[in-house]
C-alpha cells in the first residue's frame, strides 16, 4: 500500500514540476526537479499573458502534456516571478484530470507551489486518485515533495485491490 503512494505523489509532483518550463518556454533555473527532455505542449481555447508576463492564463479546454503525462482543466494559470525567471505557482481550475500511465487523480482545483514543493489537490464534494483498481478520496490531498508525504483530509476514503501473486 505504501509503495502505491509513493508512486501517486511521484505522478503529481512530476506532473506539475514539468509545466514550469512550459510556461517559460525554457528550463527553471536552480530548478529542484530535473528536467524531462521531451517537449512540453499546452493548448487551449485562448492564452492571456498579464504584468508583462508575470501571469499567463490559458483558458477554455486546457490542454498539457509532455510524454505520457497529461493535465487537462478549465483553466491554467501560471504565477512567475518578477522579471519571470521562475515559476512561483501553477493552478489549475475546474475539472481538473491528471493521467500518467495507469493513475488518474481528478479534482475541482490544483495548486502547484514551487517555494514549499507542495502539490494541493481539492474537489468538492471530493478529490480523487488512483492506479489501475486502487484509489483513494478526500475533500484535499496534499503533496509534500521534499518530504516524500502525502496527506488526505477531509473524510478520506481508500480502497486498495491486492495484486494476484500467481499473476506476477
Amino acid at each position: 500500500m505504501k509503495n502505491k503512494l509513493v508512486g501517486l505523489i511521484i505522478f503529481v509532483a512530476w506532473g506539475f514540476a514539468s509545466l514550469p518550463a512550459a510556461a517559460q518556454n525554457a528550463t527553471v533555473p536552480n530548478g529542484k526537479f530535473a528536467q524531462n527532455k521531451s517537449p512540453v505542449e499546452i493548448t487551449s481555447d485562448r492564452m492571456q499573458s498579464e504584468d508583462g508576463g508575470a501571469k499567463i492564463i490559458f483558458s477554455g479546454n486546457v490542454v498539457s502534456s509532455q510524454g505520457d503525462l497529461k493535465i487537462t482543466s478549465d483553466i491554467m494559470e501560471i504565477h512567475n516571478t518578477k522579471g519571470n525567471k521562475k515559476t512561483d505557482e501553477i493552478v489549475a481550475i475546474g475539472n481538473v484530470v491528471i493521467t500518467k500511465g495507469l493513475r488518474k487523480a481528478v479534482g475541482d482545483r490544483a495548486v502547484y507551489v514551487d517555494k514549499l514543493q507542495k502539490i494541493t489537490l481539492t474537489g468538492t464534494p471530493h478529490a480523487t486518485a488512483w492506479e489501475e483498481e486502487s484509489m483513494i478520496e478526500g475533500q484535499e490531498m496534499i503533496f509534500l515533495l521534499e518530504q516524500d508525504r502525502f496527506i488526505v483530509n477531509q473524510r478520506v476514503r481508500m480502497k486498495v485491490y491486492l495484486k494476484d501473486e500467481k499473476k506476477l
